[in-house]
C-alpha cells in the first residue's frame, strides 16, 4: 500500500487515537506515528479541531441546518422560560463533553448565566454518527443501559445517566446520514461524531453537537480503518 498515513492531533494521549494508530499500523504493515504536526510526505489525518458550542450553533444557523434554537443573552433565556413556558438549558461550558456543565431550567429561579442558552428539544431517539472526511462510518443509538438504576433522565444522554452506544438493530430515519455529513463539515477535523435527536411526532432531525475527537472503540476502529484506506487510495 503506498499511502503513508500520520495521524495529526493536539490529543496524543487520547485513547482512541491509540486505538487508530495500532489499528491503522496493522492494517498498512508500517508504523504509522501520531504527532502534533503535519508531515510533506505523508497522509495526515487530523484528529481534533473543536469548534465551541456557540460556535457550532451560529454555523449551523448560517448554513441553514436544522439544531437549537439558541441565544446568548440571558433575559431572552428567561422570557422563554416565564413568558413562552419553554425548557431552556444553559451551557456554562461551551467546550465539554458528557454533559458537563449544563443546567436544566424548566423555571426561572434555575436558570443561571452562561454564554450560550438553547431551548430543549424533545426527541424519541439520539443518535450518533460517525463520519471520516465526508463518509459516514457508522451509526449508533443512544439506549439506556439494561440493569441502571440510577434516575432516568432523558433529557441528558450520557454515560451518567445510563446511556450507552448501540450498533444492533439501529433504525435509522430518512435523512439521518445525509444531515450528519452537513453538519460534520463545521469542523476541520477528519473524524467527527455527530449527535442528531430524533423528534417522532414532528418525524423532525435536528443537530445537537459536533464532537471532532470522538470517542472510538471495539467494533468501530476496524470500521474506520476500514473507510480510510478505501477512501484514500
Amino acid at each position: 500500500m503506498s499511502t503513508k498515513f500520520r495521524l495529526v492531533s493536539n490529543k496524543l494521549g487520547s485513547s482512541s487515537l491509540k486505538r487508530l494508530q495500532q489499528a491503522l499500523t496493522n492494517k498498512v504493515g508500517y508504523k504509522v506515528f501520531r504527532s502534533k504536526s503535519p508531515r510533506n510526505n505523508r497522509k495526515n489525518l487530523v484528529y481534533g479541531d473543536c469548534k465551541d458550542k456557540l460556535t457550532q450553533y451560529e454555523w449551523f444557523a448560517a448554513q441553514e441546518i436544522p439544531s437549537l434554537t439558541f441565544t446568548t443573552d440571558y433575559g431572552t433565556a428567561e422570557n422563554w422560560i416565564s413568558k413562552e413556558k419553554m425548557v431552556v438549558v444553559a451551557r456554562r461550558l461551551t467546550k465539554a463533553c458528557e454533559g458537563k456543565g449544563i443546567v436544566i431550567a424548566e423555571k426561572v429561579e434555575c436558570l443561571v448565566p452562561a454564554p450560550v442558552c438553547t431551548l430543549y428539544k424533545k426527541k424519541k431517539k439520539e443518535y450518533r454518527v460517525h463520519v471520516f472526511q465526508d463518509k459516514v462510518v457508522s451509526v449508533l443509538e443512544k439506549r439506556k443501559r439494561k440493569g441502571f438504576e440510577g434516575e432516568r433522565n432523558t433529557r441528558i444522554r450520557n454515560t451518567a445517566n445510563g446511556y450507552v452506544f448501540c450498533s444492533t438493530d439501529v433504525v435509522e430515519p430518512p435523512g439521518l446520514r445525509e444531515l450528519a455529513i452537513k453538519a460534520s463539515r463545521v469542523t476541520g477535523s477528519d473524524f467527527k461524531g455527530v449527535d442528531i435527536g430524533w423528534n417522532e411526532k414532528l418525524n423532525e432531525l435536528f443537530v445537537i453537537e459536533v464532537n471532532s475527537a470522538p470517542g472510538i472503540e471495539g467494533s468501530n476502529i476496524d470500521k474506520y480503518v476500514e473507510v480510510i484506506t478505501n477512501a484514500t487510495n
